[in-house]
Parts: C-alpha cells; sequence; structure tokens
C-alpha cells in the first residue's frame, strides 16, 4: 500500500511538467521599468509601469506573445530652450508621458536547458501617449509649446524588439525578464519635433515578468 502511494505520489507530481510540454500557454504579468531617447532624455530617466499578456505555446521554439500595458517615461534639459532664438515659442523644457500599448510578437527561442530560455521577439503594435508638462497640463493642448500649426495626433505605430530570458519551474511557475526597443514611428513622445534634431523618439523597457501556466 505504501509503494502505491508514493507511486502515485512520485507520477503525480511529474505529471504537470508531462502536461506542460505537450502544450503550454502563459499568462504574464508584472512591472516595468521605462526610460526615453529624445530632445529631453537620452535614456538618463527611468520610469514605472505595469503589463500583463499572454505567451501561446511557450514550450515551442517559435511562439507568440499578446502583451498589453501602461507605463510612464520622462526627460528633462533646461539648457534645450537656450538654443533656440527668442522668437521661438515657448518650449517644453520638461515632458512626463504616460502611455498605453499593446503588441503581438514572435518569439524565437534559441536556448532552452533544464528550465532556462533565452529569446529574440520582435513585434508589432500600437502606443497611445500623453505628454504633460511639470504640472501635469497636457502639452498637447499648448499649441504655444510647438511651431506655428504644428499639430499632432498622440497615437503611434510601434514595432518592439526584444531579447529576454525565463525560468521556469517543474510546476510550471517561473520569471521573464526582459529588455526592449519599443520602436515608436512618432517623433513626438516629448512634444517636440520640428524644434528637434534626433528624429523618432524611441522608448528603452526593461520588464520582470510572474509566469503562470495555462494548459490547454
Amino acid at each position: 500500500m505504501q509503494f502505491q502511494l508514493r507511486t502515485i505520489v512520485l507520477i503525480t507530481s511529474f505529471l504537470p511538467g508531462i502536461v506542460l510540454a505537450q502544450k503550454q500557454s502563459l499568462i504574464t504579468f508584472g512591472p516595468s521599468a521605462n526610460s526615453y531617447r529624445g530632445e529631453l532624455s537620452d535614456y538618463t530617466n527611468w520610469s514605472g509601469g505595469i503589463q500583463a499578456g499572454w505567451i501561446f505555446d511557450a514550450n515551442k521554439k517559435f511562439s507568440g506573445s499578446l502583451q498589453a500595458g501602461f507605463a510612464t517615461a520622462s526627460g528633462s534639459d533646461r539648457n534645450f530652450a537656450l538654443q533656440l532664438n527668442s522668437s521661438d515659442p515657448d518650449i517644453n523644457t520638461f515632458v512626463k508621458t504616460n502611455f498605453l500599448f499593446i503588441n503581438y510578437a514572435l518569439r524565437f527561442t534559441f536556448l532552452r536547458k533544464e528550465g532556462i530560455s533565452a529569446y529574440l521577439s520582435q513585434g508589432v503594435g500600437f502606443m497611445r501617449f500623453s505628454p504633460n508638462d511639470e504640472f501635469g497640463d497636457n502639452l498637447i493642448d499648448q499649441d504655444n509649446t510647438r511651431a506655428p500649426n504644428e499639430n499632432y495626433r498622440n497615437i503611434s505605430f510601434m514595432l518592439p524588439t526584444g531579447l529576454g530570458a525565463t525560468y521556469l519551474l517543474g510546476n510550471g511557475f517561473g520569471v521573464n525578464l526582459e529588455i526592449s526597443l519599443l520602436n515608436i514611428t512618432s517623433d513626438y513622445f516629448d512634444n517636440i519635433s520640428e524644434f528637434g534634431e534626433n528624429g523618432s523618439d524611441n522608448i528603452l523597457s526593461t520588464r520582470l515578468l510572474l509566469l503562470v501556466p495555462f494548459n490547454r
């Protein structure tokens, strides 16, 4: 009887791993740290965020990932306005931008060993952003901070590229660390474009996510 009980316990302890190996999806959620490059920052300031998502067929070499999140990035350069002529508008030298995003990414796992895996990812998605000044007021509505008739939409296409590593326990739970460039196509993340020289802005994001198994 004791042998039978031990056998049952042994089998059930390995059963989640066997099921997981057949078909595995993972729910992800956790914090992120974000920094932007533009006229007022060169990846010098970091702000927080949170995101959640779903990884499809995570045990395969090629897998899909759907992610959504909310985050903030900020920048400040008090000397930036000194480069402008006196006839230029009251350009902002500080920005704190809140943004929402959703994207789908294809992940290629190039290393997998004893619960540890490493991957590259390339995605496509959209972002909605809201740049604010130091008083928390929306800069989009402040026409005097930009050139005459310079208007823009606060929605951007994005092509995030990432490098990450995952560690999974035998029960399927785990953690995921990823660093990625969001590669947005807008140059107005900091409300500055015509008076800037850096081209499109960009966002560097690092994420530490908890992984929860969801077996189908």
